[in-house]
């Protein structure tokens, strides 16, 4: 039973990364700060498993 609960909740991981991904690319996209909307995809490709991991990690 606890092993299905921790399951469940790493299984939520990815899905809430998501929009956070979404937000920070199109945030920068939208807004003329003249930094590079790649860079912030970059950015946001290697913060949010980063934030996921530690995530698991605290609530495994």
């Amino acid at each position: 039973m606890q092993s299905e609960q921790k399951m469940m909740k790493s299984s939520k991981l990815p899905i809430q990364a998501a929009p956070v991904e979404r937000t920070v690319i199109g945030a920068s996209m939208s807004s003329d700060n003249g930094v590079d909307p790649s860079l912030w995809g970059a950015l946001a490709s290697t913060l949010i498993p980063v934030a996921a991991e530690a995530l698991s990690s605290l609530i495994g």
